[in-house]
């Protein structure tokens, strides 16, 4: 299962964000790829950077690490990335699962202004064809309070739930369905409580539970147990295993509660299921 983000409506937030704030926003899926941005066109100062390929490469090893460490967190925070310049990372959860990350991007603290200019072109100057054409996309940058660009991290954050909230963002099931049988199919050895399938496929018990009824028939647990019952029955046919050994490959290691289960699905129990269909 992927989330899924509406682009457009979630443009048309960022750009009315930036009409009133006047910070712009980069939103990333959980598999680190641009969803939107607004404004689209990056200042010209990290247009510059991302004309030449170190600085591109620079650019996505800077993102790369934000979000790790975001995923990692899972908390919004603050930081100054490769080229100098202040940005504030949060994660976009959606049923409690991080789908994505949203980014602040190209602050610049109105204190110690000519420090942070001198840390920027030392970190910087490389990419630029000159130190005149490089203060002048410099200063072209938005200059912010500390205070405010603190603010922004409790900002980021409310924006994050503001996504879920207005359903920006949700989850895509294509086929989670195909998965969901798949995966029963290749463990039914290991635990496959709704808590295992719940977090390995994201989801809520009632939405598990409401996929298994309109595709298998019935409740995901009933359709597990269905499952195990079937390959213990083609290893009783098939192999010379015990009853004990099968019960536990198929993922019931009790052996009186396998027995209870498998007659009470066949009519009969496991021994006389395999005298009956060696005659």
């Amino acid at each position: 299962m992927k989330s899924n983000f509406n682009a457009l409506q979630l443009k048309e937030f960022l750009k009315d964000f930036y009409t009133v704030v006047g910070i712009r926003i980069s939103v990333f899926d959980e598999g680190f790829n641009l969803v939107t941005e607004y404004p689209e066109e990056p200042p010209a100062f990290c247009a510059s950077i991302r004309k030449r390929q170190a600085g591109r490469d620079a650019c996505t090893r800077c993102d790369r690490e934000a979000f790790m460490r975001t995923s990692r967190t899972g908390k919004a925070h603050k930081y100054i990335c490769h080229a100098g310049l202040t940005e504030a990372i949060t994660p976009v959860r959606l049923d409690s699962h991080i789908v994505g990350y949203a980014i602040f991007a190209h602050m610049l603290p109105q204190e110690n202004y000519a420090d942070t200019l001198a840390e920027i072109f030392a970190r910087s100057r490389k990419y630029f064809d000159s130190d005149e054409q490089m203060a002048a996309a410099v200063r072209a940058i938005p200059t912010h309070p500390s205070s405010e660009i603190n603010s922004s991290i409790r900002l980021l954050e409310a924006i994050a739930a503001f996504l879920q909230i207005s359903k920006v963002t949700s989850w895509s099931y294509g086929d989670t369905v195909h998965q969901i049988d798949k995966f029963i199919k290749n463990n039914l050895d290991k635990d496959l409580s709704n808590k295992v399938l719940c977090s390995h496929f994201f989801m809520s018990r009632t939405k598990l539970y409401q996929l298994s009824e309109e595709n298998f028939g019935m409740g995901i647990t009933q359709y597990i147990t269905s499952l195990r019952i079937q390959r213990a029955k083609d290893l009783l046919k098939e192999t010379d295993e015990s009853i004990k050994d099968i019960a536990g490959k198929v993922g019931i290691p009790d052996y009186n509660h396998f027995c209870k289960i498998f007659k009470k699905l066949t009519g009969c129990t496991p021994g006389r299921f395999r005298r009956e269909k060696a005659e």
